[in-house]
């Protein structure tokens, strides 16, 4: 169990307060991936991070507006685009500075959004989850890779992990060795996704044991960066809470699989099942 190998979450205290337990600005979305973001943002909010905001283009406000959770706050860039921009990033750095990012969200391809992680890599301060679409980015600019560091958890599929390597000519390694090797060259902590997801971070490999062959579902990784995210808000440090968060994403799928089985599972379901998960990791201690 997770309690044996991981201290205990940051306590809540009685006097907790929404602006004591953290927060979190989920930054992505683009035309047709707007769910991607909210299902991060949806993810984070259950986690127990104090606040969540989701921030999307300008011609998704409305959208975002009408299905984001009623808990969860939502913030665009008043320039009418509808892909991130570097301007839209600099009038999002101007208005937000959360205790945790997470980045990529169904952020989408368009070329001006590599200039646009660019600039949010050059100016965050704050650790952040590098996730989906914005991994994507980081594979167009190889010179980006000297912004990440320990504070940065890159959160590849395999996919997503094995073009990182081509970029960054990480040629004849197994599958199983890119995410350790990546980690080594970028300094970031790697959560590789997929059966028997492997963190690699300072202090050695781990290979969490819970999830199922349900979570290969749209949006499952979403969930993953939102409870990442949530957790270094809350206080955890990057590799403890993407061990964490590898560990309770998995263990709400096994809880969501019994309930709806493998076969009908969908995002949503890992979300509703993470507070018994929670539970479960406290318990087990």
């Amino acid at each position: 169990m997770v309690g044996e190998t991981l201290p205990a979450l940051p306590p809540r205290p009685f006097d907790a307060n929404k602006s004591t337990m953290g927060s979190v600005t989920v930054v992505g979305a683009s035309t047709g991936l707007s769910g991607a973001a909210l299902l991060a943002a949806h993810a984070a909010i259950r986690s127990g991070c104090g606040r969540v905001t989701v921030a999307v283009p300008a011609t998704l406000a409305t959208v975002a507006e009408e299905q984001k959770p009623l808990e969860v706050m939502c913030w665009s860039p008043p320039d009418g685009e509808s892909c991130w921009t570097a301007a839209a990033i600099q009038s999002l750095l101007e208005r937000a500075q959360p205790d945790c990012w997470v980045i990529g969200c169904g952020l989408g391809r368009d070329r001006r959004s590599t200039k646009a992680l660019a600039a949010w890599l050059e100016a965050r301060s704050k650790p952040a989850v590098i996730d989906a679409d914005a991994l994507w980015h980081l594979g167009e600019d190889r010179s980006l890779i000297r912004h990440l560091g320990p504070d940065t958890i890159l959160t590849p599929h395999q996919g997503e992990l094995t073009r990182l390597a081509e970029v960054l000519d990480l040629k004849g390694l197994r599958p199983e060795d890119l995410g350790p090797t990546l980690h080594q060259r970028c300094g970031a902590v790697v959560v590789a996704k997929g059966p028997g997801t492997v963190i690699a971070g300072t202090s050695g490999v781990f290979h969490n044991r819970t999830g199922n062959p349900g979570m290969a579902t749209a949006g499952s990784g979403d969930v993953l960066a939102g409870v990442i995210g949530a957790l270094v808000a809350r206080g955890d440090a990057p590799e403890i809470a993407a061990r964490r968060g590898a560990w309770l994403h998995g263990r709400a799928g096994d809880l969501a699989a019994r309930q709806r089985g493998q076969e009908s599972m969908i995002a949503g379901d890992i979300i509703e099942m993470l507070g018994e998960a929670f539970q479960e990791q406290e318990e087990c201690r």
